[in-house]
C-alpha cells in the first residue's frame, strides 16, 4: 500500500468517520473512496468499526438501576434486570446493522445505486463519447475510461487507463476529477487537456490545451498553465514541466503522428501506442537523436523508413515464439 494510502486509512478515515475532518481533508477522503471498489469498502468496514464502537458508548451510559426504579416493583429487580440488559443487546444486534444501512446510503459516496460505464478501445483504433455532463472525450489506442451514469453530489469522476484527450464542460459546482492506476490525478472545472496513464508505462502526462489543471501525486500538487506539458515519473516520485503547443500531443486524436523536434524515446512510445507494437533498443547510440514530420496513413514499416534516411537508424521485426502474442516486436539495432 502507498504512502498516500496508509495516510488516509490510518490517520484521515478514522477521523472522517467520527466526524472530526476539515472541509479539505473530506474532500481528499471522498476523493480516494471514490477512486476503487477496495477504497470503498475499507471506508464501510471502518464506518462499522465505528458504528459498533459509538452503539457500545452509548450502551454503556444508560443508567440501569434508576430505569428500574420506574418500574412496577412486584418484579423481581433481578429478573427485570437481566431482561433489561438483554433487551439492550438485542437493541444493539438490530440497531447496528439499520444505522450501518442508513449512515453508507448517507455518508459515504455510494457506487451500488450508480451504474458505472465503461468503453475500451482495441490497439490501433481510437473512439470518442460524450459524458453525461456534457464533456467530450476522445479515446485512444488500447485505453479505457470508467465513468459513472450520473455525476451525482460535488464532483464529477472518471478513471483513466491509457490516454484520453478531455473538453471538459465549465461547471463550478463540480470540479472534474481523472484519477489514474498510479496515485495520481488531474482536477479540473472546465477546461480541454489531454492526459496519457498506461498501466504499463512508468510516466504520467498531461498536457494542457486551455483553461488551468491542477496535476496531483504522491509529491503533491502542480498548477499548470496553458502550453504546459507535465511529466510524472511514477518510481522517481518526480514532475517535470515542459513548454509545448500540444500540436504533437494531441495529434492522435485526429489520426495523425506529428514529431516536432520528439526525442528518441518519446518517439517510440508515440509509435507504440498507434501500432500496437513493442521495440527492442540493442543500440543505445540512438537516444540523443530527435525527429521531425508529419505522418497520417503511413505504414509503421514507412516512417521506420524514414527514421533510417534522416538517422540512420536500423530496424527488424524479431520472429515471435509465441503464436499467441498480440503485439509485433521491432528491434533497433
Amino acid at each position: 500500500m502507498s504512502e498516500n494510502n496508509i495516510n488516509i486509512v490510518e490517520e484521515l478515515l478514522p477521523r472522517y468517520c467520527d466526524g472530526n475532518v476539515s472541509a479539505e481533508e473530506k474532500e481528499k477522503v471522498e476523493i480516494w473512496i471514490r477512486q476503487s471498489e477496495e477504497h470503498y469498502k475499507i471506508a464501510q468496514q471502518i464506518q462499522l468499526i465505528y458504528l459498533a464502537s459509538d452503539t457500545i458508548a452509548i450502551m454503556d451510559q444508560v443508567n440501569t438501576d434508576n430505569a428500574l426504579d420506574k418500574v412496577d416493583g412486584r418484579i423481581r429487580r433481578s429478573q427485570l434486570k437481566t431482561l433489561f440488559m438483554w433487551g439492550q443487546r438485542v437493541a444493539a444486534i438490530l440497531f447496528i446493522p439499520l444505522l450501518a444501512a442508513y449512515l453508507l446510503e448517507v455518508l459515504i459516496p455510494e457506487k451500488r445505486d450508480i451504474r458505472m460505464l465503461e468503453v475500451r478501445t482495441n490497439p490501433g483504433m481510437t473512439t470518442s463519447l460524450t459524458l453525461p455532463d456534457g464533456t467530450k472525450v476522445n479515446l485512444n489506442s488500447e485505453s479505457s475510461l470508467v465513468y459513472p451514469e450520473t455525476f451525482d453530489g460535488d464532483l464529477r469522476s472518471v478513471r483513466l487507463e491509457g490516454e484520453a484527450f478531455f473538453e471538459v464542460v465549465k461547471n463550478p459546482e463540480k470540479r472534474f476529477v481523472v484519477t489514474t492506476p498510479h496515485n495520481a490525478r488531474v482536477e479540473v472545472l472546465g477546461t480541454s487537456f489531454n492526459m496519457e496513464a498506461f498501466k504499463w508505462d512508468s510516466i504520467v502526462s498531461t498536457t494542457l490545451i486551455s483553461g488551468k489543471v491542477a496535476f496531483i501525486s504522491r509529491s503533491g500538487q502542480v498548477n499548470m498553465k496553458p502550453g504546459e506539458k507535465l511529466v510524472y515519473n511514477i518510481q522517481a516520485d518526480r514532475a517535470s514541466i515542459y513548454q509545448t503547443n500540444g500540436e504533437a500531443e494531441i495529434s492522435w486524436k485526429n489520426g495523425m503522428i506529428i514529431f516536432r523536434k520528439t526525442p528518441f524515446e518519446e518517439a517510440l512510445r508515440m509509435l507504440t501506442k498507434r501500432f500496437n507494437v513493442d521495440f527492442v533498443v540493442s543500440n543505445n547510440k540512438y537516444v540523443k537523436d530527435f525527429y521531425t514530420g508529419s505522418f497520417t496513413n503511413h505504414r509503421l514499416e514507412q516512417i521506420l523508413d524514414i527514421f533510417n534516411a534522416s538517422s540512420g537508424i536500423k530496424w527488424r521485426y524479431i520472429p515471435s515464439e509465441n503464436q499467441l502474442d498480440r503485439k509485433s516486436k521491432v528491434e533497433i539495432y
